[in-house]
């Protein structure tokens, strides 16, 4: 019988080896290169079968690597894809709850967090604005507000960690913005503000940007919302704000930081009476979250940079949120694998009438358990760990712009700021990849 506990181990090692993180190893790595296009060869090459369970997966990493190397109308149509996927994903597959009580959640059908839901629609916005496509990008934005409504209502009294966005409700105002449209701007800071400084400030550590405060009076202001400028003013004395002076434009940068924390797999194998029992569970290590010097200069103006947005610590109260449900569902399995093996044995036992057969006959069932017992590390990983902005007016021309990070430069391709419009610039940082020290 011993004999059969190294063949348990070399199972269970190869159980561990095969994960999502792994195989996504390679993309990750020419994305943090600069290579955006080389980590989209990477990822068609590593999903052998990008139309199975997993097919929302890999349109999102698909669409959003299109959407760093530039080509914003395949990102697009990819994004939409992949949205439109999303919204059929409903309803319980039996046939697939009970593979899953054999194997592991791996079994199911991938159908993202919340916070991946959302962040489909910013970068399909992002995409749309970045062509110019104003009119698209605010779609996608009142898209964002629909699926906040729809997932506060389901979950009810028991809500998610995750209950509203406040970098994207920023960054839908700045549409509405683009568009002319500054009530529903004003509306969508206010809610901006309003989740920065409650959920944000609770569980991610950051409270409401500077820039933001300032942009919510500013538009009161300029709406004739006197009421409400007396408010924030009171509430935030020493913030200030100015209007767009004449013949000037305003460049708003989004400036994404790093790639998002992958999942890891904490598992706990215990043998005793001749079974293998292994649980396993996904974590995301509690780490200090990376603080940054940046600003974005053109024009012989300079400007800092704020962080808006932390997809580390999203993730990370996500996986929280779940923790519960993943340990109840991994030792249900548990409980299912062992009944199985022990149901195993005594057929076994019946039929032979041979102890030593039926012993290892439950054991082999309960190693092939063990070994086919996988944390659910799937997460879309070409999420940014961080967001930062910043807004910076300049009279109206074409500038060239600096991106300063850390004490690293990089040259942008110069920006055309027209009168009185807000121009939108989207910057990934590829770890450094072109930037140059500031000496």
């Amino acid at each position: 019988m011993k004999r059969l506990f190294a063949p348990a181990l070399f199972l269970l090692l190869a159980a561990c080896a095969a994960s999502y993180t792994s195989m996504m190893t390679p993309v990750i790595g020419d994305l943090n290169r600069g290579m955006p296009e080389q980590a989209i060869a990477d990822l068609k090459h590593s999903f052998s079968d990008s139309t199975g369970d997993d097919r929302l997966l890999y349109l999102m990493e698909l669409g959003n690597l299109a959407r760093y190397s530039g080509q914003y109308g395949l990102a697009s149509s990819i994004l939409l894809a992949a949205d439109r996927l999303s919204d059929v994903q409903r309803g319980t597959d039996l046939g697939q709850q009970a593979e899953a009580m054999l194997t592991s959640d791996l079994a199911l059908e991938f159908r993202g967090a919340d916070y991946e839901k959302v962040f489909i629609n910013y970068a399909l916005a992002a995409s749309y604005a970045a062509e110019g496509n104003i009119e698209d990008a605010v779609v996608e934005a009142r898209r964002v507000n629909e699926k906040l409504l729809e997932f506060n209502d389901r979950y009810g009294d028991n809500p998610n960690r995750y209950t509203d966005d406040a970098f994207i409700r920023y960054f839908m105002g700045i549409l509405y913005e683009m568009d002319g449209d500054l009530d529903d701007a004003l509306i969508s800071y206010r809610l901006a503000l309003a989740a920065y400084d409650s959920v944000y400030s609770k569980d991610y550590g950051f409270s409401s940007p500077e820039r933001l405060r300032s942009d919510a009076m500013r538009l009161a202001d300029a709406i004739g919302y006197q009421s409400l400028l007396d408010t924030y003013s009171s509430r935030w004395p020493d913030t200030g704000y100015r209007h767009l002076p004449s013949g000037s434009g305003e460049i708003v940068a989004v400036v994404e930081l790093g790639t998002i924390a992958p999942r890891e797999e904490r598992d706990y194998t215990v043998v005793a009476d001749d079974r293998v029992y292994r649980l396993a569970l996904p974590v995301l290590p509690d780490f200090s979250r990376r603080t940054i010097q940046g600003s974005i200069s053109a024009g012989g103006v300079s400007s800092d940079l704020f962080l808006v947005q932390d997809m580390n610590g999203i993730a990370r109260e996500n996986l929280l949120d779940q923790a519960g449900r993943n340990v109840i569902r991994a030792a249900a399995r548990l409980t299912v694998k062992a009944g199985v093996a022990e149901l195993g044995e005594s057929i076994a036992e019946e039929f032979t009438d041979d102890e030593n057969v039926s012993s290892g006959i439950g054991l082999v069932l309960s190693i092939f358990g063990a070994a086919t017992e996988q944390a659910d590390m799937r997460s879309w990983l070409t999420l940014p760990g961080q967001i930062h902005m910043t807004r910076m007016t300049l009279p109206a021309g074409t500038w060239p712009v600096t991106v300063n990070i850390d004490g690293f430069s990089r040259q942008h391709t110069p920006v055309q700021v027209r009168d009185g419009e807000i121009t939108l610039l989207f910057i990934r940082e590829d770890a450094f990849c072109g930037y140059r020290r500031v000496h």
